[in-house]
């Protein structure tokens, strides 16, 4: 219990600062990651930027072992579902809300561990899913 909790919490540590490190400003001392840092300041970029986020997350994961195989397929629809969120998100802050100024900054800066902690629960909401599925596919049928 207490192990799947750290290493749900290491996951979203791990997506904020991934995300930091993609998105860079103009004031960033390391250099652009061609192709995954953020390009502009546009919907679809950041809408990328979450993807590419959590797929380098996901990939490092793998890579040391810590993403079991049984979590990969939520994972992957995880990867689907979250960045599919975020135009929605920043319509409902910048449209629904009306936000301006530094409370809009405060809102989608919000969004940055906000965002990982909700992949955490859709994971674990679609591995529970297809767990129950894969256990009523494999079970005798009474008869």
């Amino acid at each position: 219990m207490i192990g799947a909790l750290l290493s749900r919490m290491a996951f979203v540590a791990a997506n904020v600062i991934v995300m930091i490190i993609l998105h860079g400003n103009s004031r960033q001392w390391w250099p652009k990651i061609p192709y995954l840092s953020l390009r502009d300041e546009s919907v679809g970029e950041h809408t990328r930027l979450l993807f590419n986020t959590l797929a380098v997350v996901t990939v490092g994961q793998a890579l040391i072992g810590r993403l079991p195989r049984a979590r990969w397929l939520p994972r992957v629809l995880t990867l689907g579902v979250i960045p599919a969120l975020l135009p929605g998100l920043i319509w409902l802050g910048q449209r629904g809300l009306r936000l301006k100024g530094s409370i809009a900054e405060r809102y989608n800066l919000a969004l940055v561990p906000i965002l990982p902690i909700a992949a955490v629960v859709v994971e674990d909401r679609l591995a529970a899913a297809l767990t129950d599925a894969d256990e009523a596919v494999s079970a005798p049928v009474d008869r």
